[in-house]
């Protein structure tokens, strides 16, 4: 198959063709004609079974290479006439080839993370649904690496089944030179505790296709930045390997430029993130079945952790997700699910080695449903969809999927006190853990208990600040990054 960066080489050789054409007079003439000829050889043998055998093009490529032989031969005078018809010829055949072959894209998706690939899914819904592309999914080897050793991550075998996979060894990057390569992890070595390997760094990528795209696997949060503090996703140097950078909000952007990316480099377009949690709550409230005994008949919080929360706070995290434990056990008809981020114990292990056993106890206890831990669910599954949906209400710093959380127009209770104007949405809008004035237990008897003051205040906060909150996100993503990539190698053909 002849995918557009094919296209592109072959009417590229067709065009040096045309200039070397204008050196046969030379007195290397039989080394410019036996380039020549070489060239149309290469051309005709990568068109064989790809185009019809009744297409004009092949006996134009044939009457090319043996009036290329004649001349070499010196059974045909060399005349400028000749030369100027010679040129004619394969200016031609590049006409012809242009709209013979059509534009079909060869396109990768390389998630690293089987938690992270909802950042990448809708994309790939849009490019598998394009009869004009071919989308594979590679999922990539990466390192967890901790204080004492670094251990080798493949996650390729925990994708859903009706996910067809690529195994990262049986894919040929020098061979594919896949058009457009879609990641969501663009750290390379700059990331400290998970690191893709090396094979599949931004700047080994970047030698096999002429469109990079990253897509965060995170939502930026609607925290405003603190001043001459860096935003370390664009203070990196792998930014440099990147051909666009698609990101959530234009307030994303504007931080981004900040940082040096070039303006046109990034594209406001959304987050695949949202259109999944647009398509899932859809349908109301719905427990999986596995946590119906615990949640069933009960006000639901969903607890989010981040991955350095421990490491940066330590006890104080501990402390603040035991107060949240506390609702079950002192407010009936109340439930917890905690989501620790995936990398927490990775982070732990790297930073803080010593709390490590500390917070495998508490996993432990919980998991084992001790008595101390009532109606607590833990969700360690690859599937946070399925948190969103099971609950009632959401807490959690300021993060990632407080962002998509925003969509379902439920209560959001921020572990903080109340933090005016250093969000970009209503701080009015939020509940707050640590409000002297309506503190934790209060909110949670409240709600339990059907009263939400702050209801009306939350519709349509999403679509403030963040682009494509409707569910197309991933579509136009792909529409954009199709356009742009036709453009940019059909522009370098002119």
């Amino acid at each position: 198959m002849i995918f557009l960066k094919k296209k592109r080489r072959l009417l590229d050789l067709l065009k040096t063709t045309v200039q070397m054409i204008d050196l046969i007079k030379n007195k290397n003439q039989s080394e410019v004609i036996n380039n020549c000829q070489e060239a149309v050889k290469t051309i005709a043998d990568s068109l064989e079974g790809e185009l019809a055998e009744g297409e004009t093009v092949f006996n134009d490529l044939q009457t090319m290479y043996d009036l290329l032989t004649l001349i070499d031969q010196q059974q045909v005078d060399l005349t400028s006439e000749l030369i100027f018809k010679m040129k004619q010829l394969l200016v031609l055949i590049v006409d012809k080839l242009d709209k013979l072959i059509p534009v079909k894209l060869n396109i990768a998706f390389m998630p690293y993370k089987v938690t992270m690939w909802d950042s990448l899914a809708s994309i790939y819904e849009a490019a598998k649904q394009d009869p004009d592309c071919t989308a594979k999914i590679i999922p990539i080897p990466y390192y967890e690496i901790a204080a004492d050793k670094t251990t080798s991550v493949y996650e390729g075998d925990l994708f859903p089944n009706d996910i067809p996979i690529v195994p990262y060894n049986e894919y040929d990057l020098a061979k594919e030179e896949p058009d457009i390569i879609f990641i969501h992890n663009a750290y390379d070595q700059y990331n400290d505790f998970t690191q893709v390997n090396k094979r599949f760094f931004t700047s080994n990528l970047k030698q096999y296709t002429d469109m990079l795209v990253y897509v965060p696997y995170h939502i930026t949060s609607f925290s405003k930045m603190a001043p001459n503090r860096p935003y370390i996703t664009y203070a990196i140097p792998t930014m440099v390997n990147i051909d666009k950078i698609i990101v959530a909000g234009q307030f994303v952007k504007d931080a981004a430029i900040k940082y040096g990316i070039p303006e046109e480099k990034v594209l406001v377009l959304g987050s695949p993130k949202m259109d999944a949690v647009r398509q899932a709550i859809k349908d109301k409230k719905k427990i999986p079945k596995k946590w119906q005994k615990k949640l069933i008949n009960k006000y639901v919080f969903a607890l989010d952790t981040n991955c350095m929360d421990f490491v940066n706070n330590q006890f104080y995290e501990f402390a603040y997700i035991e107060q949240v434990f506390d609702a079950t056990r002192m407010i009936p008809n109340c439930a917890v699910i905690w989501r620790p981020h995936p990398l927490t114990r990775i982070s732990i292990a790297h930073y803080i080695p010593q709390m490590l056993s500390m917070y495998d106890n508490c996993i432990t206890e919980i998991k084992s449903e001790s008595s101390r831990y009532p109606n607590i669910i833990l969700d360690d599954s690859s599937d946070y969809l399925s948190f969103f949906k099971a609950s009632d209400a959401y807490i959690s710093a300021t993060n990632s999927l407080m962002a998509a959380y925003t969509l379902t127009d439920q209560p959001i209770i921020i572990s903080a006190g109340k933090l005016g104007n250093s969000i970009l949405l209503s701080d009015e809008a939020f509940y707050h853990f640590y409000d002297p004035n309506y503190p934790w237990y209060k909110i949670a008897k409240n709600l339990v208990n059907g009263k939400d003051p702050k209801k009306k205040l939350r519709h349509n906060l999403t679509s403030q600040i963040y682009s494509y909150t409707d569910g197309t996100s991933g579509k136009t993503i792909y529409q954009e990054i199709k356009k742009e990539t036709i453009l940019k190698m059909t522009g370098e053909l002119k």
